[in-house]
């Protein structure tokens, strides 16, 4: 089952708030890391984007169970909450991606690669979602 998102929260989702991800490691213990945020109104998908390599890039392979959280930077009692599943990583349209979300979050509209970086897209399908303060 997938849960859409309620359209009075997708501005938390396509604006400039980080949201926390929490991944879980090998061992079961959590794992959360703060980061850029996008959504795909179109699939009711939330998308992230990371480098390859990282222990949170590790965390997220296809099936992998994924939470994220996603304050009002301007009401924290405002958030959403969603749980869901890692249904694609790909680096295929990840650099497009990460310059897509610099320019929103930096207002630069070129991600500064590190040499050698190799850029990765994560599409979350949605299974439950909470939302507060709306």
């Amino acid at each position: 089952m997938m849960m859409d998102i309620n359209e009075k929260f997708h501005d938390l989702l396509l604006s400039k708030h980080v949201a926390s991800v929490a991944t879980i490691n090998p061992d079961g213990s959590p794992q959360v890391t703060p980061m850029w945020i996008d959504y795909d109104k179109l699939n009711n998908h939330i998308l992230v984007n990371t480098t390859r390599g990282r222990k949170k890039t590790r965390n997220m392979y296809e099936g992998a169970k994924i939470a994220i959280n996603v304050l009002d930077q301007t009401n924290p009692y405002r958030y959403i909450a969603i749980q869901g599943e890692v249904i694609e990583v790909n680096e295929k349209g990840a650099h497009k991606h990460i310059n897509k979300l610099s320019d929103r979050y930096f207002g630069r509209p070129e991600y500064p690669l590190q040499e050698g970086e190799i850029r990765v897209m994560i599409r979350i399908k949605p299974k439950y979602v909470h939302v507060s303060g709306g």
